[in-house]
């Protein structure tokens, strides 16, 4: 994935809400691996979704 690091978002409480519950999810889904890798693209993978 690309660097974004100097680009500003706005983004709403229900967004944000709406992130955290995805986030959570796909980290109570890895916990059940032996070996959870892939969080990190996960997560921002679900950041990208939720702000485009």
């Amino acid at each position: 994935m690309s660097d974004v690091d100097d680009i500003e978002v706005e983004i709403s409480e229900r967004e944000r809400a709406r992130i955290r519950k995805r986030v959570l999810a796909a980290e109570k889904e890895k916990l059940d691996l032996k070996l959870p890798r892939g969080i990190n693209d996960d997560i921002e993978q679900i950041i990208r979704e939720e702000v485009e």
